[in-house]
């Protein structure tokens, strides 16, 4: 089985993935705004109830696509500032069903038709298995797919909390950037670090004000 990482995951969606075994997957959320998230996709593919686990670390069980689907278990638990998804696929019930019809039809056309229909069972298994790693490639795709629309989503929302609170508490930016600049210059020698956090939040959509705000806030400087 396939393990997959971060690097590999823009082709995961492709044939030559097969029975993909285990993954973890970081996103920009709370643990509890990435378990919602995961159970609302579950309740998109599962085709079984979806057995949840309110003990750390939160976890979500579920058969994807039916009967002959593959199980999927996601685990989420905080790392630093965001949280990581744990995935693993069993296609236990898949492979038992598939000997289970191999078997039957194989030992029925050996009693009734001799050797010629020794393989007919498996024509049967092929699309078990092939059900079994399509609904786990399929779920891999839309995970990677979607979550970055839900990341986009769940920072415009703390974006607009953050400017209501800020505008509600206004406060000298120039000021603080100036404290925030004396201790980069204290600490590293210059302000490019601090120019760089500006900047970077700046490319997410923050006025530089707000940048300046969102960065004291980080360091501690008031």
């Amino acid at each position: 089985m396939e393990q997959v990482n971060n690097s590999q995951e823009s082709h995961l969606y492709t044939p030559y993935l097969l029975f993909p075994s285990r993954t973890r997957k970081y996103v920009r959320l709370t643990v509890q705004h990435a378990y919602e998230s995961i159970k609302n996709l579950l309740g998109e593919v599962s085709g079984s109830k979806i057995e949840l686990s309110q003990e750390e670390p939160l976890t979500a069980k579920a058969r994807l696509d039916g009967e002959f689907g593959a199980t999927v278990t996601i685990q989420v638990f905080p790392e630093g500032d965001v949280s990581a998804l744990e995935i693993a696929f069993s296609y236990r019930r898949a492979v038992y069903i598939a000997v289970a019809v191999g078997l039957i039809t194989i030992l029925s056309g050996l009693l009734v038709f001799q050797s010629e229909f020794i393989f007919l069972g498996l024509v049967f298994i092929a699309p078990i298995v092939y059900k079994a790693n399509y609904s786990a490639v399929r779920f891999l795709d839309l995970v990677i797919k979607t979550l970055p629309f839900i990341e986009k989503e769940f920072a415009y929302k703390a974006l607009m909390a953050d400017r209501e609170r800020w505008e509600a508490q206004p406060k000298d930016t120039e000021a603080l950037y100036k404290r925030l600049s004396e201790k980069h210059i204290k600490t590293w020698g210059n302000s490019k670090v601090l120019e760089y956090k500006v900047a970077e939040y700046q490319k997410l959509g923050l006025t530089r004000a707000e940048a300046i705000r969102m960065t004291a806030e980080e360091e501690g400087v008031s």
